[in-house]
């Protein structure tokens, strides 16, 4: 029997942490400033929907507790779809725009939070025919998680999301809910971020 999770649900999570995290400033940017950058590899793990492993990565600036950046990821082989149908190939690539909030960023363990808005394409390839199936296709992946600071420069997040798609063909027998699902997100953010423990040490929101 399984789970089902609604894209709903964890964009509701994910846009309440986010709106919760920023509420003592007018808007998201308003109050920060630029304090670093980052770069790192991101993967994200399929948990239900036979979800195919997808690996990328991305990086952006630091504005105090918030991040703006872009990203990029891609995946292969939906054993799931494939076993079932004709299908001997199915690629899935996107990238776009990568934006977040950590909350108390100077701590050992905080909570972290992002959502990943992109574009890209689906690439299909027909068992015993000489044609690719190559559609549009737009992605929101929004996750909630904790992150682990490993050292000034070095952090590691964990996190569940959403993979949410738009713009497969279903014509050739798949539909948007064969790449959309809940997934587990790993991601590793290298660079600098801004903070000292001596900045913070009275600091308890």
């Amino acid at each position: 029997m399984k789970t089902r999770i609604y894209p709903g649900m964890i964009a509701l999570l994910t846009i309440f942490t986010l709106t919760t995290l920023s509420a003592q400033h007018q808007t998201l940017f308003n109050s920060a400033r630029l304090v670093g950058a980052f770069g790192g590899p991101i993967s994200e793990y399929g948990i239900n929907n036979g979800l195919a492993t997808s690996a990328g990565g991305g990086g952006g600036l630091v504005f105090s507790k918030y991040f703006l950046g872009a990203y990029g990821m891609a995946s292969a082989d939906f054993n799931q779809i494939i076993n079932q149908g004709q299908l001997s190939r199915l690629d899935l690539a996107h990238g776009g725009i990568w934006l977040g909030v950590t909350h108390q960023p100077w701590r050992l363990l905080h909570l972290y939070g992002s959502a990943r808005v992109g574009w890209g394409g689906l690439d299909i390839q027909v068992n015993n025919d000489d044609w690719d199936d190559l559609d549009a296709v737009f992605v929101f992946t929004p996750e909630v998680g904790a992150e682990l600071n490993i050292t000034s420069w070095f952090r590691l997040a964990g996190a569940v999301g959403y993979r949410w798609v738009q713009g497969a063909n279903k014509d050739l027998g798949y539909t948007n809910e064969d790449f959309s699902g809940a997934v587990g997100v790993l991601t590793m953010r290298f660079g600098w971020f801004g903070w000292r423990r001596d900045q913070h040490s009275s600091t308890n929101f």
